[in-house]
């Protein structure tokens, strides 16, 4: 079997700078914000199973805070992660996308970010619970 010759003047490209090129990648920053989008919907969608209502019971007489409380914490922390890590990655790619070509910064995404990192601090806050 012959090998491929590469000449002395192209470097091999590495894992993570490959890496990088395809997270530059048009399409790749797209799908990244459109499935951080649907995420940050299923987490609003998620808020009543920690809000005020979970935590102190609906309100009539005797009614108490709901018996899975804590699984339901659990979960929505969890989903909150996976949200901010793939927003995070959509917004690294899109910036990296500027930084090759010159796009416009992500303005959308970066606003989403900033609101899932404010959810993240008010649940850890207990503002949820008020």
């Amino acid at each position: 079997m012959k090998k491929p010759h590469l000449s002395k003047s192209e470097p091999v490209p590495n894992g993570a700078e490959s890496f990088r090129q395809s997270l530059a990648a048009s399409s790749t920053g797209q799908w990244l914000s459109i499935l951080f989008g649907l995420l940050f919907l299923f987490q609003c969608m998620l808020l009543p199973l920690v809000g005020k209502a979970a935590m102190g019971g609906s309100g009539s007489p005797g009614a108490g805070p709901e018996s899975t409380v804590r699984t339901n914490e659990l979960f929505f922390v969890v989903m909150l992660l996976v949200t901010l890590v793939v927003g995070a990655a959509a917004f690294y790619s899109k910036w990296l996308r500027r930084k090759a070509d010159g796009s416009p910064f992500p303005k959308v995404t970066a606003g989403l970010l900033g609101l899932a990192v404010m959810m993240l601090l008010a649940f850890v806050g207990g503002l949820f619970k008020i």
